[in-house]
């Protein structure tokens, strides 16, 4: 596959897998957003030579084990959206361990683009000491919480962790099988590759709203590729999915 050669965007069947403080971080300068800077930006990356993910980490953040990784926890009272009695909350992933590649994230709100920048103190480090203040380290992912259990209670409905793998949960579930955003010589000789989403774009909804819309990027040495998902949670957790590769 030749990274210089952008496939027409096609549409993926629907995929369904039945399966207080405000955040105060800090956004930079917001920009005008739509779907297809999205896809522009594959097709300007699949016209380069494929530049390998940024995965430096301070020195104390680097090789931790899974112990150490496990005790740094994002605030739940820092998720975005707290307080504003919208139906969905997102929490997001600190960087290390298997998750050492930076992913970059943003909020649309009015059709426009904000960066959600990172800082230590939307985390707990447990024996760990944070980075210095000033340091944006971007996150490795991040989890989308809805009330699909309890009307009260905000339950973790999905989640986008480590290189194209994404999973979701319906009501009264645990989870199961991951998905991934592509997948590239699976069982071959020479080694399989693995894409990885580079930045996400989470739409704020509107209130009452009962899905969510995330863009997302996705790079690697054969193909660049925009995503669009819709995420439905509840009975059955409904993912619509549109790509281009």
């Amino acid at each position: 596959m030749n990274r210089r050669h952008f496939l027409a965007a096609s549409a993926l069947p629907l995929v369904s897998i039945a399966a207080s403080r405000l955040l105060t971080t800090a956004r930079a300068q917001p920009g005008r957003f739509d779907r297809s800077l999205v896809r522009q930006m594959a097709r300007d990356l699949a016209g380069k030579a494929f530049k390998a993910p940024d995965n430096k980490l301070p020195e104390n953040l680097k090789d931790l084990d899974y112990d150490q990784y496990r005790a740094i926890r994002f605030l739940p009272e820092r998720a975005l959206w707290r307080g504003e009695k919208l139906a969905f909350e997102a929490q997001f992933f600190h960087r290390g361990f298997f998750y050492a590649n930076r992913v970059d994230i943003f909020e649309v709100k009015d059709g426009r683009s904000a960066k959600i920048v990172y800082q230590p103190e939307l985390f707990s480090f447990g024996k760990l000491a944070p980075p210095g203040a000033g340091v944006d380290l971007g996150f490795a992912g991040f989890r989308l919480h809805a009330p699909i259990n309890k009307p009260d209670y905000f339950d973790e409905v999905c989640v986008f962790l480590g290189a194209s793998y994404f999973r979701a949960v319906a009501k009264g579930q645990l989870y199961g099988l991951s998905a991934r955003g592509l997948a590239i010589n699976t069982g071959a000789a020479k080694g399989e590759e693995f894409p990885s989403f580079k930045a996400f774009w989470i739409e704020k909804p509107a209130a009452n709203a009962k899905s969510i819309v995330v863009h997302a990027l996705l790079d690697s040495e054969s193909a660049a590729a925009a995503y669009r998902f819709t995420i439905r949670p509840g009975d059955a957790t409904v993912f619509d999915v549109e790509m281009a590769i």
